[in-house]
């Protein structure tokens, strides 16, 4: 026997009608948020009759605030077609499936529009209709789809249930008898629960990409951290290196009394080495010493620089760290290039200036007469934030050449760097 459930009203959840099937039946197969089948064979032990059974599928339903329709049949197309059509608890006896969805309207088939319009245009008005047929007939017009939309309305079924997989869950906890004070004893804590959940990780052929870390405190409350990085792994030493050097810039404000770890999967990587390119950085390794720099650089002050979407000079983000494929380099070009030394702050400068263009410079790096120069080249952006805008000059000296601007909204020169 089968059950189907269904709900016109929209759930709160996906899986909400899901998991209240799980609650009765082992094997469930998901078409969607709604409608559900359940697969009944066997349940005869625990529910004495199918209404029964049925009664209770409406009252779970009702304690959470679905409007309820439950279909207990023989087949598994007509226990969906039955719970999608009717409120209530309908139960189709075995043989009476045929008569049950005779009355029902064409289009719990879910048929293409087309279809079920040429269906219309021939008086087919419902599944009874559509049941009464020709065979013969019906296939030499509708193809190979028309035995199948027949026995369908017949309430045969032709395939069978595909149960949904179990949702795949990474989490272990564990309840301390004596608090725990201090990241040294809490180490060893923390390996005994990251062994077993890596273990059960690496059984499943799955790497953790992010872990969230719940602890339960002495005064009652919960000190939550959550840690993403760019290389998955499922080694308990390195995800217990990158936890405590996240306690230590965070640490908890009581004692430790419960410990909850839960991974976020993500299937395992397959990589293909080359015997003639240079080794990569292990993953795990990397994203250790990524996390200690971090932990002695400060929070955003460690990572792989990025180029914004903006003119504005030297601007970057700051994201997270991961080595490419590597490529070769190409060879230098013969002819000569000219490189800028850009020097991170820009130096104040003291610039005299005749006619609108610098003629004498004095900074920590430079001083003289400008013996020649070019520019102005000016640029401004980001009227709607903060604005910018500058003027840039190059200029020589009889020390080098240096790049010069002037901050036009405050007069204020600066070196931005020196020319090679």
């Amino acid at each position: 026997m089968f059950g189907g459930l269904h709900s016109p009203r929209p759930l709160p959840s996906e899986t909400t009608l899901v998991l209240l099937a799980r609650e009765f039946a082992p094997r469930v197969e998901a078409l969607g948020p709604t409608p559900v089948l359940l697969d009944l064979q066997g349940l005869g032990r625990v529910w004495p009759t199918p209404e029964a059974l049925g009664q209770a599928l409406l009252g779970a339903m009702r304690d959470r605030g679905l409007i309820p329709h439950v279909a207990l049949a023989g087949t598994r197309v007509t226990a969906l077609v039955v719970a999608c059509a009717r409120a209530g608890l309908t139960i189709i006896p075995a043989g009476q499936e045929a008569a049950a969805l005779a009355p029902l309207p064409l289009n719990l088939l879910d048929l293409d529009p087309d279809r079920e319009e040429l269906l219309r245009r021939w008086g087919v008005q419902t599944l009874g209709d559509l049941a009464a047929l020709p065979a013969a007939g019906f296939a030499e017009r509708f193809g190979p789809e028309g035995p199948h939309l027949r026995r369908l309305a017949r309430g045969m079924d032709d395939s069978p249930l595909v149960p949904a997989p179990l949702p795949e869950r990474f989490e272990m906890a564990m309840e301390l008898d004596w608090p725990v004070e201090g990241l040294e004893p809490f180490s060893f804590l923390l390996a005994r629960v990251l062994e077993p959940l890596c273990a059960n990780l690496k059984a499943r052929g799955r790497r953790a990409v992010g872990l969230d870390l719940e602890l339960g405190l002495v005064d009652g409350t919960l000190h939550r951290r959550a840690l993403h990085f760019a290389a998955p792994s499922c080694e308990p030493r390195t995800w217990r290196s990158l936890l405590l050097l996240d306690l230590e810039a965070h640490p908890p404000r009581d004692a430790i009394l419960a410990i909850r770890v839960r991974a976020e999967p993500t299937p395992a990587r397959s990589v293909q080495f080359s015997l003639l390119d240079p080794a990569q950085p292990c993953p795990e390794r990397l994203a250790e010493t990524l996390a200690r720099l971090q932990s002695r650089a400060g929070a955003g002050r460690v990572g792989a620089a990025s180029l914004l979407d903006t003119h504005r000079p030297g601007a970057f983000a700051l994201g997270s760290f991961a080595p490419g494929p590597f490529m070769a380099l190409r060879s230098a070009s013969a002819a000569a290039r000219m490189a800028l030394r850009v020097f991170r702050p820009p130096l104040p400068a003291r610039v005299a200036v005749r006619d609108g263009a610098p003629v004498f410079v004095a900074t920590a790096c430079a001083r003289g007469v400008v013996v020649d120069r070019a520019g102005p080249w000016r640029a401004s952006g980001d009227w709607w934030d903060v604005a910018w805008s500058r003027e840039e000059w190059d200029v020589a000296v009889a020390s080098g050449v240096y790049r010069l601007f002037r901050d036009r909204l405050s007069g204020a020169w600066f070196v931005d760097g020196e020319l090679d």
